[in-house]
C-alpha cells in the first residue's frame, strides 16, 4: 500500500501582488494609455493642427468669424493660446510618434511588473528615462525653457515607489 505523502506534489502558491504594487501599476496604465493615445492623435493629425493653428494667427477659414472685439474681451488669453498651440507644434511630427511608442513600451514594462516579472522593472525604467531625453531634445531643444523638474520628480518618485516591489515580490 502505498502513502499518499508519495503523491503529493508541493506546488509553490502562487505570488500576490502587494496592493501598493496594484495600485501603482494601474496608475501607470493609465498615463501609458492616455498619452500613447494622445501622441498618436497628434502624430496623426499633425498637419490638421498645424493648419487650424495657422488659421488662427491669421483669422482665417473657420476663425474668420472671431473679430477684433472678441479677441479683446479674452484679453491676453487669445495670445495664450495662440503662444501655446505654437509652441506644441513646432516640436516636429517625430516627437510625437517617439513618444508614442516610448509610452506603448512603458505599458509593456508595466505590464511585466503587474505579472511580477524583475525584468518590467528595467523595462519600465529604461523607458522613463527615454522619455527624459526625447523631451529634453526634441522639446527643450526646440521651445526652451528651465530644467525639467515636473518630469524629473514624477519619474523618480514611480521608479523609487516600485524598486520596492522589484526586490521583494518580483521574480
Amino acid at each position: 500500500m502505498e502513502y499518499q505523502e508519495d503523491y503529493n506534489i508541493e506546488q509553490e502558491e502562487p505570488q500576490k501582488r502587494p496592493e501598493m504594487l496594484t495600485v501603482l501599476c494601474i496608475l501607470s496604465f493609465i498615463n501609458a494609455v492616455w498619452n500613447a493615445i494622445s501622441n498618436f492623435i497628434n502624430f496623426a493629425f499633425y498637419d490638421v493642427f498645424q493648419n487650424i493653428f495657422v488659421q488662427m494667427k491669421e483669422g482665417t477659414g473657420i476663425f474668420e468669424e472671431v473679430t477684433e472685439e472678441m479677441i479683446e474681451e479674452m484679453g491676453d488669453s487669445w495670445n495664450m493660446i495662440l503662444d501655446a498651440a505654437s509652441l506644441s507644434y513646432s516640436v516636429g511630427r517625430g516627437y510625437y510618434f517617439l513618444e508614442m511608442v516610448l509610452f506603448i513600451a512603458s505599458f509593456i514594462g508595466v505590464l511585466m511588473m503587474w505579472r511580477l516579472q524583475k525584468k518590467g522593472f528595467h523595462v519600465y525604467t529604461v523607458v522613463q528615462i527615454l522619455m527624459l531625453i526625447a523631451a529634453s531634445v526634441f522639446v527643450t531643444s526646440k521651445v526652451g525653457g528651465g530644467f525639467p523638474f515636473g518630469p524629473i520628480f514624477w519619474t523618480a518618485l514611480f521608479v523609487f515607489m516600485y524598486y520596492p516591489h522589484y526586490k521583494k515580490a518580483m521574480k
